[in-house]
């Protein structure tokens, strides 16, 4: 027993993996800071480009002055329980080397118990956010400062999200030198339970998960505060739902200036009686625009390791007889250990949560999950169970035994607050974590101090805090800032004189490159010819091949980004090169067009136009002018709703069952796995010629079928019939393809946002039963048209069947269709129009298993469709008398 939890302990130590900070290439921390956008926003019009790209890489110390203050932000899970008259806060709040600190942003978690009746008490739930307010603020100016008399607090700012709460508060001296100008903006983020029932087009949730955030700006450097307490939970599942929280809540948090006086808290209210009025924010601002933002709270990452070995490695370093502190937390050998199993850690340096975030060193032990009033690990013992009677009533009295907790256990993770429940809790044995973290963004940061505070009994996590010296940033506007513009500006004009005096770009392919027609997935390459001459700056010459405008520096071309070139546009070869003089260059440039996304780009009007520049350095620009003419083609890229519709099954368009009976004549498809199989350009291109030659229209008999009003839904069918029971040459997986090329250009997404499906995303687990099965198939049908909701319909009782309830491969079979499917199925998110209501991969591709899911019982139907359609396929045999008989009793089936 003794060598076996050793054995089992020992192997939980290790290297600790630490997630990669990426560095400035050239060690300068002032190249395109966030203050140069806001400047460049305020300062240069929109049009200017060329002046606002060289003005971003200029360093901000150059036109701005610096100060350092100190930032404070704290972080605590109060597990329910309101703040006792006797709770000593003051080590909590007092900074390293007992400095002033400038701005706290105090976090908590579980200001409330976690219940449905208590969360609901609105008047309750901000009670105690006010308890909580009236403690810190006595306690920062009366215990901290009250020896020296010279700081004195306000609070700014505050919101709440039912159990979760910032609170800012600063020194008013920050106030009344005019240092905070800007009203401070709060705001929250929701991503806990669904309560079934929308405000609007919102799903209003229930809060007791989410973020609480909060923007201020102090002279020209604005700073985010995030107070977040993420999904809980120890399964493997959890640890992606924590890491789609995060993402959610940085995503859809939007800073919004338009508060009118009447709807201004009541902290901003005192300024106002006091004379001081706040400015209005010249702009809505995302947590991404922040100069600096400060992500805290409970985060509720565990270790990724088997929970009894971590409770006997625990255990096994404990003193039993201790009734209240910990040898273990004592010997940091005991802990440092455990830090490679984190789970924060190691999604951070997979780069799968809080991208450009940086934590400091964890030279603490878990802050999670201790028996309440001690500084003992829950779970490892009843040791200490008989000596809370005994303790001392100034560290602990649980006078909160009203709180009952309400929800699962399996969800509530141990978010109790009873002094009855401390025995159901034990049983429970969770394993202890670093679940309270702080962790920041922004080079203007500089981490002084990081830990935990042992000395307070008060809840199942020790606090944590930390403190950092921020370089408080004030832009010269008219004196540094105002000579920096007019000397780029007059650099510019110099630049394009000279280009205008150089020597000429020789095109010995002419200004013209046309394309022709371009299909859809067939890649045209054109190729461009042109030399330089020989000049006075010698006879190397570095070119590049770009889509931005005219003038620039030859810099200008390298940085281009994918809004630059046309979408129809792929593979310049060479973009940039160095070539001698005289000597004749060949540039490759292609047209492909390929998804709904290229095709939205093209337009109506069908012409492929745009400006090639070519850009060298002592040379003028040479401009070719590209144009082709995209066909459209019949099936892929047209709307549902004007494809021609199969007869059964009904409003299902005909390229849409002819793919799925194609593939259903394939059987099990066991060989394969056809939808995990990566496509390159060459098989969707085969994909598409197969699912047109498999349909039986070209595009000129497409045309003609289309305009044509006299045809009937049985000629429509026998047309489709016939191609159906040809033999074809395609194979499984160019079949698959063509499904999921299909689908990907269509001009609007089948399931668009995914907006329709926001109540299942919010459900917390998914289950197969009757009721969800009823209400997808009701958000089914009343959102989508009867094209889009028979192809859904289909789709999903094929890919149910495909899939396989007890095949071997089965589960292998179900990612990769989610998978799949979850990528064409759903518009994805545009991080630059900030969308509210996209949606991850992770939470698209739970839909798709949900739906597969809940499908399962349709594909019984589904079998008899096609049991239906082989009968129709033979009714081309037949006498047309027979055939009209056969199609009624059929279609009346």
């Amino acid at each position: 027993s003794s060598s076996s939890s050793s054995s089992s302990s020992s192997s939980l130590t290790g290297a600790m993996p630490r997630p990669k900070e990426k560095a400035n290439e050239d060690g300068r921390t002032g190249i395109h800071h966030p203050i140069s956008r806001d400047v460049a926003r305020a300062s240069l019009k929109p049009n200017d480009r060329r002046l606002r790209t060289l003005f971003c890489a200029q360093d901000v110390s150059l036109y701005s002055s610096t100060e350092n203050m100190r930032i404070r932000a704290n972080t605590f899970n109060a597990n329910g329980k309101k703040p006792k008259e006797d709770l000593d806060i003051a080590e909590w709040l007092t900074s390293e080397n007992d400095r002033v600190v400038d701005v706290y942003a105090i976090g908590f978690q579980e200001i409330v118990p976690l219940q449905v009746q208590k969360v609901l008490k609105v008047q309750d739930v901000e009670r105690d956010a006010r308890m909580w307010d009236e403690k810190i603020l006595k306690c920062l100016n009366s215990n901290i400062n009250g020896g020296r008399g010279v700081t004195n607090y306000v609070k700014i700012t505050s919101t709440q999200l039912v159990g979760v709460y910032l609170t800012i508060f600063v020194r008013e001296e920050l106030i009344r030198n005019g240092s905070i100008r800007e009203r401070p903006i709060a705001t929250t983020v929701a991503t806990g339970f669904s309560l079934g029932f929308r405000n609007g087009s919102m799903n209003v949730k229930l809060g007791n998960k989410g973020g609480c955030c909060a923007l201020i700006k102090i002279r020209d450097t604005s700073i985010a505060f995030i107070c977040a307490h993420l999904a809980a939970g120890s399964k493997d599942e959890d640890t992606k739902r924590r890491n789609a929280d995060a993402a959610e809540i940085l995503q859809k948090c939007v800073f919004a200036p338009d508060v009118s006086e009447d709807e201004q808290g009541e902290d901003e209210r005192d300024f106002r009686h006091n004379n001081i009025r706040w400015e209005k924010p010249s702009r809505t601002r995302t947590i991404h625009d922040a100069t600096v933002s400060i992500f805290f709270g409970d985060l509720n990452y565990r270790l990724n390791a088997p929970k009894d070995d971590i409770l006997e490695y625990v255990r096994l370093r404990s003193n039993e007889s201790e009734s209240n502190e910990s040898s273990f937390r004592a010997n940091a050998n005991n802990y440092i250990p455990l830090l490679k199993h984190d789970q924060l850690l190691q999604e951070r340096q997979n780069g799968n949560v809080l991208p450009g975030y940086r934590e400091g060193c964890i030279e603490f032990p878990m802050t999670y999950k201790f028996k309440p009033g001690t500084s003992r690990y829950s779970g490892i013992g009843h040791a200490a169970t008989s000596s809370l009677k005994d303790m001392n009533s100034n560290n602990y009295k649980n006078n909160d035994s009203e709180y009952e907790n309400d929800f699962n256990d399996d969800l509530d993770d141990g978010e109790n607050s009873s002094s009855k429940a401390d025995d159901k809790e034990e049983k429970k044995k969770r394993a202890p974590a670093w679940c309270d973290r702080v962790l920041w963004k922004g080079d203007d940061l500089q981490l002084l101090g990081y830990r935990d505070h042992n000395e307070i009994y008060h809840s199942d996590h020790k606090p944590v805090s930390a403190t950092f010296c921020l370089k408080c940033r004030t832009v010269d506007y008219n004196g540094r800032l105002k000579r920096m513009l007019a000397d780029l500006r007059r650099k510019l004009d110099a630049e394009e004189t000279n280009r205008a005096l150089a020597t000429k770009v020789i095109l010995e392919s002419g200004t013209t490159c046309d394309f022709g027609e371009v299909q859809y997935c067939e890649r045209v390459t054109r190729r461009i010819q042109f030399k330089f001459p020989r000049n006075n700056h010698g006879s190397i010459i570095s070119f590049s091949v770009g889509f931005q405008g005219r003038g620039g520096s030859y810099d200008d071309l390298i940085n281009d980004t994918e809004d630059d070139a046309p979408k129809w546009v792929r593979d310049i070869t060479p973009a940039k090169a160095t070539v001698s003089a005289e000597t004749s260059v060949f540039v490759d440039i292609s047209a492909f067009v390929s998804g709904a996304e290229t095709i939205r780009y093209i337009g109506a009007s069908s012409s492929l136009d745009a400006v090639l520049v070519i850009r060298a350095e002592h040379c003028q620009d040479a401009y070719v002018a590209l144009k082709g003419v995209y066909a459209h083609n019949p099936i892929f890229g047209a709307p549902l709703r004007s494809l021609p519709p199969s007869v059964f099954p009904p409003d299902v368009p005909s390229v849409v069952s002819t793919l799925i009976d194609a593939l259903y004549a394939f059987g099990s498809i066991s060989k394969d796995d056809i939808f995990m199989q990566k496509s390159n350009e060459k098989d969707r291109r085969n994909a598409v010629k197969s699912c047109l030659r498999l349909c039986g229209v070209s595009q000129s008999t497409f045309n003609d079928m289309h305009s044509s009003s006299s045809c009937s839904l049985l000629d429509d069918f026998t047309d489709l019939s016939v191609a159906t029971s040809s033999k074809t040459s395609a194979s499984a997986i160019e079949l698959a393809i063509a499904l999921l090329e299909f689908f990907h250009a269509l001009p609007e997404p089948l399931f668009g946002d995914g907006s329709l499906f926001v109540g299942f995303r919010d459900e917390e687990h998914f289950d197969e039963g009757e009721v969800t099965r009823k209400r997808l198939e009701n958000i089914l049908r009343q959102s989508l048209d009867k094209n889009a909701h028979a192809s859904a319909t289909y789709t999903l009782a094929f890919l149910t069947s495909y899939v396989g309830r007890n095949s071997p491969s089965s589960s292998i079979r179900l990612e990769s269709v989610c998978q799949a499917f979850a990528d064409v199925w759903f518009a994805k998110t545009d991080s630059s129009t900030k969308k509210t209501n996209g949606f991850s991969l992770v939470r698209r591709m739970e839909i798709v298993k949900t739906l597969l899911s809940s499908s399962g019982s349709s594909t019984t139907q589904y079998q008899q469709q096609q049991e239906l359609s082989d009968l129709f396929s033979t009714s081309t045999t037949i006498s047309n008398a027979t055939s009209a008989a056969v199609t009624g009793s059929l279609l009346d089936l």
